[in-house]
């Protein structure tokens, strides 16, 4: 067999790139690959997504108390009873955040990658005792459990590396 000098070239090229990729862990190759999904993931790998993942509950947290203190002055609302009706108010009061997924968004052009996160927020709704006018019952305490459940779902645009600059999210489904 009579090698040429390009073949030689090209055998030596290709042995030099795939070992100076290891390390004895397999380092960036298994990485590369773990990361297409063609080979699984190591014990404790944790990807760009699933780092931030891990991080939504600092939005969830926030985000949840701006729920409560902007739905702390309730609406009020009318009930017909009789000839005259009366007024009470309707607070929702948000529990629990669930972080639901991370997705990254490919920008052409820009440093680093944005990624775009889902969390759920699950709330109860409460009322106030009924007040005979619409001043008195701005000014009550919804503190009656109306039995009234439900869940919000909002969408986060997050910055390079997984940054959320503290915009509010926006409302994508209501349950």
């Amino acid at each position: 067999m009579r090698f040429t000098v390009l073949t030689l070239e090209v055998i030596l090229i290709s042995a030099l790139s795939l070992t100076s990729c290891q390390t004895p862990e397999g380092g960036v190759v298994n990485k590369v690959l773990s990361d297409f999904g063609i080979r699984e993931k190591p014990e404790g790998y944790l990807s760009e997504t699933d780092k931030i993942f891990q991080r939504l509950s600092e939005i969830g947290n926030t985000e949840l108390k701006r729920f409560n203190q902007e739905s702390r002055k309730g609406e009020v609302k009318f009930e017909q009873k009789g000839p005259r009706g009366e007024y009470y108010k309707e607070v929702k009061v948000y529990e629990q955040f669930f972080p639901l997924d991370v997705n990254p968004v490919s920008h052409s052009g820009e440093a680093g990658q944005s990624y775009i996160a889902t969390i759920q927020y699950s709330y109860r709704v409460f009322r106030s005792a009924p007040k005979p006018t619409r001043i008195e019952a701005q000014d009550a305490i919804a503190d009656i459990p109306t039995g009234v459940e439900g869940k919000e779902t909002y969408r986060y645009t997050l910055g390079p590396s997984g940054v959320w600059n503290g915009e509010k999210g926006q409302k994508v489904k209501s349950l």
